[in-house]
């Protein structure tokens, strides 16, 4: 059960940065760190929480997870000002503030429950790589 629950944890991790990788490019395979607002090459951009990944009610939350450069992410610690500041313009002061309470919840996921985090992460992905491909062939016509 510890190896399943183990091999689900690191699944969830991939679907997420393959779900950013497609929701944060921007133009031409760049993307803006959250927090400095730079414009860097997709293939650099690091999954940047805003909330520690240690807290499971908000390691998988969309919200709370954005591409961040490594300058940011990992030599500011997060940047985490600017990257609130971000946020609240993105979701709006009273989502982040949920956001900022939810992670005291912290709750233990079964392995049923990542399963089904799984299998909803998988149409997330599906969903948003059918919106890119929508976009991409817009621009080329």
């Amino acid at each position: 059960m510890l190896k399943e629950r183990k091999r689900l944890v690191k699944k969830l991790d991939a679907l997420c940065r393959q779900i950013l990788l497609k929701r944060d490019v921007c133009y031409e395979n760049l993307f803006c760190c959250i927090s400095c607002r730079k414009f860097l090459p997709i293939n650099v951009g690091q999954v940047g929480h805003y909330i520690s990944r240690r807290y499971e009610s908000l390691r998988w939350d969309l919200r709370n997870i954005n591409l961040q450069c490594a300058h940011c992410n990992k030599w500011l610690s997060g940047n985490l000002v600017e990257y609130r500041k971000s946020l609240v313009a993105k979701y709006g002061e009273k989502e982040i503030e949920k956001l900022e309470t939810l992670y005291k919840e912290s709750p233990h996921y079964s392995v049923f429950d990542l399963q089904q985090l799984v299998k909803e992460y998988q149409g997330i992905l599906t969903d948003t790589q059918i919106i890119v491909k929508t976009i991409l062939q817009g621009e080329s016509e």
